[in-house]
């Protein structure tokens, strides 16, 4: 009895000991270091995750310039939201009619937003943009290898004043060409 006693008062404080440690340690499924504990204030409201179709199935955005045209007309979203509406789909189809008639094209779908939020929100929600534009083009047909995206984020805006008009002009996604 007084052997087990003993054996106990050595094993129990060892083993409250090296499991405290080993909490420490603790790695997140990812493997990248950071802590499975995390301030939840620190984690974004959108799901910026990409799905892993995106990069092998795009075409080829690299080097030169992409220009706009007026026939080729830009869509916008409403706040916060990266969903097409009614009006931005019929816009899309006629633009896919243009784009599927110029095979010649490598076409750039740029995502947009309004300065509200923070610039990695806003990089992630106009990235959502442009491929919810882009997957609507390639529905309609246009082939998937001739497009790419692009996200600018707020970086681009085509107005600074703080009005809903302002705000909605640069809440947009943008289709852009350059011939082959």
């Amino acid at each position: 009895m007084k052997k087990l006693i003993l054996l106990l008062a050595f094993v129990l404080p060892l083993t409250l000991a090296l499991s405290a440690c080993n909490k420490k340690n603790v790695k997140n499924a990812a493997g990248d270091g950071t802590d499975m504990i995390t301030d939840t204030a620190t984690i974004p409201g959108l799901d910026i995750s990409e799905s892993t179709d995106t990069a092998s199935s795009e075409g080829d955005i690299r080097g030169g310039d992409f220009q706009s045209f007026e026939t080729i007309k830009t869509v916008n979203f409403d706040y916060d939201r990266y969903e097409l509406s009614e009006e931005s789909r019929a816009v899309l189809q006629a633009n896919a009619v243009l784009l599927k008639a110029r095979k010649d094209w490598t076409v750039l779908v740029e995502g947009h937003c309004d300065d509200r939020g923070t610039i990695e929100y806003n990089l992630a929600l106009g990235q959502k943009r442009a491929k919810s534009v882009r997957d609507y083009y390639v529905r309609l047909g246009v082939p998937e290898a001739v497009m790419g995206t692009i996200s600018y984020g707020e970086e681009k805006p085509l107005c600074s004043e703080q009005t809903d008009e302002c705000w909605l002009s640069n809440r947009r996604a943008e289709t852009k060409v350059k011939g082959k």
